[in-house]
């Protein structure tokens, strides 16, 4: 297939001139999704773009039409823009036709699915208004069912578009021979019933999950006394949780339910009903591309250095040698993306900045003015102001810029300067240069600051424009004061020196010592020497086993700041597969549930309650070659671990069938060696214990663990 190339003019005209054309009648279109409906006003008269949309009890009329709007690229292409709209609301949704990309054969309908309602990011569906606010968490769902939703209508594969990056939808391929005007009328009847008919189901979808995720969130506003503050109307969660238990009990394969129900403000039982286990994992990993769930599992060499921050080694960029650079940890890469995103929330509307994708499109545009009009180069300055020049823009909107020496050019891709766009509201927070733009990431951060500094000079500039440009698209981004939660796991806390990992930083996490809190507290870290807080929408979560005894008790000041809730054995969960936890028939039959009952209830009498053993040690067994592996390789080398190798309680625990004494005559056992010197006759008559061969291990010495009825 050939590579994707920008509609050609002649082609955008001919799609524009079968749309607009009267006398090419559209056939009967029914779009539909659950109760929304929209189908053909009326076919026959004079205006073949009217529909009638059902989404209550009475139809509305349904326009469009073709025009052109404010911003430059439909200025560019005037009347290439597809409105569709209702009178109420003249402009739901602008489709640049002039965006659609072709190759030799076809022209593929098609377009660019975002994360978001608002510029470049809303194809389908309206823009956000004052009464339009919700959390961020419903906006990511309805950004996940949008997509599978449309996904699950329009399956063919979409070829990479060639200037805009993102993942685009493709609704239908217009082949290039059916736009010509001298094509037959059936078959030019037949192309535009067809685009059309793409549109209101791509468009009926997301209206109706729309109006379905308002209706679903719901928000209770509360106060301190001194702003009011709007939090979502479900639960609240412990901002520091620890989940403990036995080994086996599922405390780390619960962390993602746990985690995905912070973020969705729903209780474990509310997730587990909701999703099934392969979708909520789907929704954690989603969760954690996006930054919004962190991982981090503790052991005896993990230190303050790799959790806070640290001394790392690097390689400078301008001259490849080593150098010695201060790194931020896991735990301040989130609390400070945490932070952003909770002070970015307190802000009002008013104080927003424009949508980076209008501000960066319009630079793009002036910039590669000013690249032609320079014979192929653009100067820029960097912060020594040193001369550098832009060479060229790339199909990914990637600026590639050198310095004035025989250097090549460097690509700073948007995500960089988007990056920097959304921390930095003047060039002049960027202090230090070089320590801040190396926390934002990218190839440069000499360049990178001199294509902000450039970026931010044309906002300036510009600004009156871009606000008009702003208004054309619809882009009213109102910023609810709810905060996008995240969470940092922890597995296995209990095996890292706590005190020695947190440092200073244990006082911030208790709850009123939190950013936003009435008692927030502010440290200054060691190396960096910078002012550090934890704000309140960063959750932890960590995982503790009560019977390792590798480590020691969690530090008494870190305990006092957590919430414990205890993973206990389930046998449930065993008899809850679909075998009913049950191996074998008749009487043959092993009751895998009653067994671990009764082994847990000995551990207890012996040892305490966090020397149990977890379900998910004998989970998905379905043959007693199954059973009899996870005895060898799980159950015995646990208990062995927990008697510190006294086989005789280990026998207590499983019987006979397991364990065997060995008696002084025993075959195989030797006497002691004549020695006058020391008196071995209580050691002769000491019982010796082995463990039973594996292969012995039939149904009846697992049936034997447990008595024949429950007591």
């Amino acid at each position: 297939m050939a590579a994707l190339r920008l509609i050609e003019p002649l082609h955008l005209q001919r799609i524009q001139s079968l749309l607009t054309d009267n006398n090419v009648l559209v056939q009967p279109i029914t779009a539909q999704h659950e109760d929304y409906v929209i189908r053909n006003a009326n076919r026959e008269n004079d205006s073949p773009l009217q529909f009638l949309w059902w989404r209550g009890p009475k139809p509305e009329p349904l326009f469009f039409s073709l025009g052109t709007r404010g911003s430059k690229k439909s200025k560019s292409n005037p009347d290439a823009h597809l409105i569709i709209g209702t009178k109420a609301d003249d402009r739901i949704v602008g489709y640049l036709l002039s965006q659609l990309p072709q190759d030799d054969v076809f022209v593929y309908l098609s377009f660019r699915m975002g994360n978001g309602e608002g510029g470049n990011n809303r194809w389908f569906g309206r823009g956000r208004r004052p009464q339009d606010q919700r959390p961020n968490v419903a906006m990511l769902q309805l950004h996940e069912q949008l997509r599978n939703t449309w996904q699950a209508a329009f399956p063919d594969p979409m070829p990479p578009h060639p200037t805009l990056p993102g993942d685009w939808l493709l609704l239908a391929r217009l082949p290039l021979t059916e736009l010509d005007p001298a094509t037959a009328p059936n078959q030019r009847s037949a192309l535009k019933t067809l685009i059309l008919e793409k549109l209101a189901q791509a468009f009926v979808i997301a209206e109706k999950l729309r109006d379905k995720s308002f209706k679903g969130t719901g928000t209770t506003t509360v106060t301190d006394g001194k702003k009011a503050s709007s939090f979502p109307s479900f639960m609240t969660f412990p901002l520091n949780q620890i989940l403990y238990g036995p080994p086996g009990t599922g405390k780390t394969y619960h962390t993602s339910t746990r985690a995905v129900g912070i973020l969705e403000g729903l209780a474990d039982h509310e997730i587990s009903s909701k999703y099934s286990r392969e979708q909520v994992r789907a929704r954690f990993e989603e969760y954690q591309q996006a930054g919004w769930i962190g991982f981090v599992t503790f052991h005896q060499a993990f230190s303050y250095e790799d959790f806070v921050e640290g001394i790392k080694p690097d390689v400078a960029e301008e001259t490849e040698s080593l150098r010695y650079a201060i790194e931020p940890g896991i735990f301040r890469t989130l609390a400070d993306k945490a932070l952003a995103a909770w002070q970015q929330a307190q802000q009002p509307a008013a104080e927003i900045s424009l949508p980076f994708e209008v501000v960066y499109e319009a630079y793009l545009a002036d910039l590669q003015a000013r690249v032609e009009a320079g014979n192929g180069k653009a100067m820029l300055h960097t912060l020594e102001n040193y001369e550098v020049f832009v060479t060229s823009i790339d199909s990914k909107n990637a600026i590639h810029i050198a310095p004035a020496s025989a250097y090549g050019p460097t690509p700073i891709a948007s995500k960089w300067t988007r990056a920097v766009y959304s921390q930095f509201a003047k060039i002049s927070d960027i202090v230090p240069m070089n320590k801040t733009m190396r926390k934002v990431g990218g190839p440069n951060s000499s360049l990178q600051w001199a294509v902000f500094n450039d970026l931010k000079n044309f906002e300036a500039q510009h600004q009156s424009e871009l606000q008009a440009a702003t208004a054309a698209e619809e882009t009213h981004l109102i910023k609810t004061t709810e905060a996008p939660r995240f969470v940092l796991i922890i597995d296995e806390i209990n095996r890292g020196n706590v005190a020695n990992i947190f440092g200073e930083l244990i006082t911030l996490l208790e709850d009123d010592k939190r950013a936003g809190r009435p008692e927030a507290l502010t440290v200054k870290l060691p190396y960096s020497k910078e002012d550090f807080t934890v704000p309140e929408n960063l959750y932890l979560l960590g995982t503790m086993n009560t019977a390792d005894r590798s480590v020691e008790a969690l530090d008494t000041a870190l305990r006092r700041r957590f919430s414990f809730t205890e993973m206990l054995p389930e046998a449930d969960v065993i008899r809850a597969q679909p075998n009913k936890g049950i191996i074998g028939e008749g009487a043959a039959a092993v009751d895998v549930a009653r067994m671990l009952e009764v082994i847990n209830s000995r551990l207890e009498q012996l040892l305490d309650r966090d020397h149990c053993l977890g379900h998910a040690l004998l989970l998905r067994l379905d043959t007693l070659e199954e059973l009899r592996a996870a005895f060898q390789r799980s159950i015995l080398p646990l208990l062995q671990e927990y008697f510190f190798g006294d086989w005789g309680k280990i026998g207590l625990v499983l019987g006979p069938k397991f364990v065997e004494i060995s008696k002084a005559n025993a075959p195989g056992r030797f006497a002691l060696a004549d020695f006058s010197g020391y008196d071995g006759g209580n050691v002769r008559e000491k019982p010796l214990y082995r463990v039973t061969k594996p292969e012995n291990w039939d149904a009846t010495a697992f049936q034997s663990i447990y008595p024949a009825t429950p007591a």
